[in-house]
């Protein structure tokens, strides 16, 4: 928790919040809450005066200016808590806040086309806490953007941290209808303005079915992201994007594929030093499951696969670095050989440990190389050397060897 170490001490007049229709009657807030409800037993909703936010942005900025949380009126089955929005929702930068209430949608009528035009956007938060329902969203710009850009109103500066987002899902609106979708994403983490750190987000009821479901940009670190349910019927799509600045993160997914939907990545990851634990019920072309991109460094992924004897078949390594490692359930990885061309050749070791041995033809100097380090082997290669992911053996041969490698589980 960040605090200046002075208590500013005002008074503040403050303006009595409108009830959404003469029905409400007087205004409620002699509770320390903004009631929203779409059947008009709160203090705002879709009969508020002029709302496009169906009451949502009056009772925000009602929160803001009399210091109040907000509370958003659910209801038992689905079929009538929905708030009909065309514009976009707009929580301003603040401390101290939180977002609670039922189950209930919130569901985008507005602008099909226009990138600009978001259901909600966060700006900066610091000890917040927002409880969300579930976002249907078929624009093109985002369900849901956090997007910290503007300072916090105590400490003063832009900034996500210690601050607790939570929502019961986000979808399209045509969930079961298979084909490509057009450009528009489920949820936007962008920390290109101001970094996203220290901070916790979980999608009970998961984010489905668009161009890209989840797309992470700019300074996001030392998070906790898990959604139990992140998966598509939309072909050529992504599930889920970890930009180059991403770092430090836990990230706990269950990904899959819908309908038979063609052409889907899930994981593409371009950050460093990240933690998955990723449950796959597959349907993705093959590597397709976690794809390592070039930026790729330093990641653990613990693979929890739906069976088979190749778990990594899952996995697509572009990596420019070798330090990613993965780890898997069941059983291990089967033993392969590998041709070593005559002369000097460095094999290097990628993804998982294992023991590396010399097999045939005639060596004359073998190197395991470890970080600065580097150790002889020659004497031992025949027998095996065990070699961590990210180290090299150089092997100098005059007759052609072979590399028998077996794989080391570590989980």
């Amino acid at each position: 928790m960040h605090r200046f170490n002075w208590i500013a001490v005002g008074v503040i007049v403050l303006a009595l919040c409108l009830p959404s229709s003469a029905s409400v009657g007087e205004s409620k807030l002699d509770h320390p809450f903004v009631v929203l409800a779409w059947d008009a037993s709160g203090d705002f909703g879709p009969e508020t005066s002029g709302t496009t936010t169906a009451g949502w942005q009056e009772a925000v900025d009602c929160c803001v200016a009399n210091g109040h949380d907000l509370y958003v009126k659910g209801g038992w089955g689905g079929r009538k808590a929905i708030y009909h929005v065309s514009d976009t929702i707009r929580i301003p930068a603040t401390q101290d806040f939180r977002i609670d209430g039922g189950v209930y949608v919130v569901n985008w009528i507005g602008p099909p086309d226009d990138p600009a035009k978001d259901l909600m956007r966060i700006d900066s938060a610091m000890n917040a806490e927002y409880h969300f329902g579930i976002f249907v969203y078929g624009g093109a710009g985002a369900a849901l953007r956090i997007q910290p850009e503007n300072p916090v109103p105590i400490d003063g500066f832009p900034v996500v941290v210690e601050t607790e987002i939570k929502s019961q899902g986000i979808a399209d609106p045509s969930p079961f209808t298979p084909g490509e979708r057009k450009p528009g994403t489920g949820l936007v983490l962008d920390g290109t303005k101001a970094s996203i750190v220290n901070s916790r987000f979980d999608f009970v009821g998961g984010i489905l079915n668009f161009k890209t479901c989840v797309e992470v940009k700019g300074g996001f670190a030392q998070n906790r992201f898990s959604c139990l349910h992140l998966h598509t019927n939309a072909d050529n799509s992504t599930l889920f994007v970890l930009g180059p600045k991403a770092s430090q993160n836990i990230v706990d997914l269950a990904i899959g594929v819908d309908m038979g939907a063609a052409n889907v990545r899930g994981l593409a990851i371009h950050g460093r030093n990240n933690a998955f634990t990723i449950m796959t019920r597959g349907g993705f072309p093959g590597g397709n499951d976690v794809v390592l991109e070039s930026t790729a460094a330093g990641n653990r992924i613990d693979l929890l696969h739906g069976g088979g004897s190749a778990p990594l078949a899952a996995v697509t390594d572009n990596a420019d670095a070798a330090s990613n490692q993965v780890t898997w359930v069941g059983g291990n990885l089967p033993i392969r050989t590998q041709p070593v061309p005559l002369g000097e050749h460095v094999y290097t070791q990628r993804l998982y440990p294992a023991t590396v041995r010399v097999v045939g033809g005639e060596v004359s100097n073998v190197t395991l190389v470890r970080g600065s380090g580097a150790a002889d082997c020659t004497s031992s290669c025949r027998d095996g050397v065990l070699m961590s992911v990210d180290d090299q053996l150089r092997v100098h041969s005059t007759a052609a060897p072979e590399l028998q490698i077996i794989p080391f589980k570590v989980r």
